[in-house]
Formats: structure tokens, C-alpha cells, sequence
């Protein structure tokens, strides 16, 4: 397991974030990359450098359930998964608050949200002061990258700082809808649906 950051390495990377730059990063579920949710212009990067479609929104990550709470419409049933799988590869799928609809564009009725189990990008994002938006640090098409090494080799040229937290294990979170009062798996990923519809109601 690496090393969580320094402290100022960690405000490093975060400011760097912050300022509109895209940061790769070690999560629990491969290699990332993202930057500043608040910047529509650094939200139109990742996706260009992904060579993704803009009609797939990006999700978000923030540092804590409390600054999600900022950032989307939180439910029973969000508190419920939240308490039981994060920080964890656990994505919910809710309505953003005012505030929230900074962090995707109109045209999306919710924002996928979570709070990432790696030490390495739960301290770079609480330094950063700021939401996330981030995906997989590959282009589309391409497998998930476990190394800074191969993040390097395929992004290097696109992308503005890669921390390296070592090896990471390979995998996609879960995503769930938990607007409403059931849970609704719209992506199997690292936590089984069996555990998601298993979860005790709050």
C-alpha cells in the first residue's frame, strides 16, 4: 500500500486541481484523472483528453459525506449506503442542490457522487478545498491504468501533474440511484447488488 501524501504534497496536487489543471490519481478502482467540478472549461478537458463523449455527465468526488451533502440532495437511503460503504467504490446517484448544478450541465438530472477509499485522493481532494470531476485515467476504449508508469505512458502528454501512489487494484464502483426510497443498481461494479440491496433501511 503507498504511502498517504504529505501534507504538502497533498496541497500540492490539490491546488493544482483547483486552478483548472488535470491531475492523474490513485483511487481504489484504477488510476484517475480530474480536476476542479466548479470550471466548465476543466470538466470539457477531461472529457477531450478521455476522448469521451460529452453526452456521458463525469462523476464527482469529494473528501467526506458532509461536503457531498453541499452537493447533492441527500436522502434516507443516501445515508444508509453512505454510512455502510464510504469511503469505498460506492457511487450515488442523486439530485445536485443549487450549488450542485455547478457541477454538471443542465441537461442531467443527477450527479454521480462519492467519497473514494484511497488515502492518496481523499487528501489531495480535502486539500483542494473543491469537488472533483473525474474518470478513469485512460482513453476511452483502453483497459484502466494500475501505475503512474502506464498512466504516464498513455496521458503523459495531455495531462498536467500524475501523483503516484503505486499500484492500485483494478475495477469500476457501483453505482446507485438513491433518489427514492429502494436502492436501484444502475452499475455493478466492486460492491456486489446483493450488498447494496441488502444495506439496512436508515
Amino acid at each position: 500500500m503507498a504511502e498517504m501524501l504529505s501534507p504538502e504534497s497533498a496541497a500540492k496536487a490539490g491546488a493544482a486541481g483547483k486552478s483548472t489543471k488535470l491531475v492523474a490519481f490513485p483511487t481504489e478502482s484504477s488510476y484517475a484523472v480530474g480536476s476542479t467540478g466548479l470550471i466548465k472549461s476543466a470538466t470539457r478537458r477531461v472529457l477531450q483528453i478521455k476522448e469521451r463523449s460529452t453526452l456521458k455527465p463525469l462523476a464527482v468526488l469529494v473528501h467526506s459525506t458532509d461536503a457531498a451533502k453541499t452537493w447533492v440532495e441527500w436522502t434516507p437511503l443516501a445515508e444508509t449506503l453512505a454510512a455502510k460503504f464510504w469511503p469505498g467504490p460506492l457511487l450515488l446517484l442523486l439530485k445536485p442542490t443549487a450549488q450542485g448544478r455547478l457541477l454538471t450541465f443542465p441537461e442531467y438530472p443527477t450527479v454521480a457522487i462519492r467519497v473514494p477509499s484511497n488515502e492518496t485522493a481523499r487528501a489531495m481532494i480535502a486539500a483542494s478545498g473543491v469537488p472533483w470531476v473525474y474518470t478513469s485515467a485512460n482513453k476511452s476504449g483502453k483497459p484502466p491504468k494500475l501505475t503512474a508508469a502506464d498512466v504516464s505512458a498513455e496521458l503523459g502528454a495531455d495531462i498536467d501533474a500524475i501523483v503516484d501512489g503505486g499500484a492500485v487494484p483494478a475495477g469500476d464502483p457501483t453505482i446507485v440511484d438513491a433518489t427514492g426510497d429502494k436502492p436501484r443498481v444502475t452499475k455493478v461494479g466492486l460492491i456486489p447488488a446483493e450488498a447494496i440491496m441488502g444495506a439496512p433501511a436508515a
